[in-house]
């Protein structure tokens, strides 16, 4: 306890907040572009995923297509490769051994937390897993560069794993196995209870129909399209089907 204050709580809390921080160090590494020697970008990604934990967003991935490059503005539609990406970072705030438990422990500073509840206006009592993490730990070290170092990135192209090619090729030409049904429109139907949290994955496919460009999010209803897509690449990184 420190000002009426129980800490034993708000570090709990520190542990959650700094995890909180990994989807923003994510998204700005997957926002950063992919190069491909001779080859250039071509259309917008046609599968992405986020996946959550019950700390938040806790890794993305992607699937760009890339083709050889003929031009100052042409590509060769031939020869178009399509390459795998996925961003995590694996280390944790409870293990204490570990880069990011080390960091918990080491900036977790009482009195500059204690500070800092007083400056924004938190009670001693209140409830502070409904108090947002940044009017309490923002005076405290940055993680935003300890996780990025120890950010995993994984990739694999469709030219070293055929086999993720081949499970694309299979979603060309499918229709979406969902049928349109509007809360409070019509007769509705039932709906599912969502996932655990520590379970939550979004996916989303880009894709042209009869209309033109369309995109799709779904967090479980494109699993049965995208599935294969997904184990043939961790297939592919793990080296079991790996091309010679």
């Amino acid at each position: 306890m420190l000002d009426g204050c129980d800490l034993g709580v708000v570090y709990s809390q520190y542990s959650f907040w700094i995890e909180g921080q990994k989807g923003t160090v994510i998204d700005a590494i997957m926002a950063e572009p992919i190069e491909v020697a001779g080859y250039r970008p071509h259309f917008a990604a046609p599968i992405s995923f986020r996946s959550f934990s019950y700390y938040g967003h806790v890794q993305s991935g992607d699937i760009r297509s890339y083709c050889r490059t003929v031009g100052a503005t042409q590509v060769d539609r031939s020869d178009c490769r399509f390459v795998y990406r996925s961003v995590t970072i694996p280390a944790v705030a409870i293990d204490r051994t570990g880069p990011v438990g080390s960091f918990m422990r080491e900036t977790f500073d009482p009195a500059a937390v204690v500070a800092s509840m007083k400056a924004n206006g938190v009670a001693p009592d209140a409830d502070m897993w409904q108090v947002e993490g940044h009017r309490i730990f923002a005076t405290l070290p940055s993680p935003t560069k300890l996780l990025r170092d120890n950010a995993k990135v994984e990739t694999i192209d469709s030219h070293r794993c055929p086999a993720m090619r081949r499970a694309l090729g299979a979603i060309e030409g499918q229709a979406l196995p969902q049928r349109i049904d509007i809360p409070l429109i019509g007769e509705d139907g039932p709906v599912p209870p969502p996932g655990p949290h520590a379970a939550q994955r979004e996916d989303k496919l880009n894709f042209v129909a009869d209309g033109g460009s369309m995109t799709v999010t779904g967090w479980r209803s494109l699993q049965p399209l995208l599935g294969p897509v997904y184990a043939a690449a961790d297939a592919c990184m793990s080296g079991r089907l790996m091309s010679g």
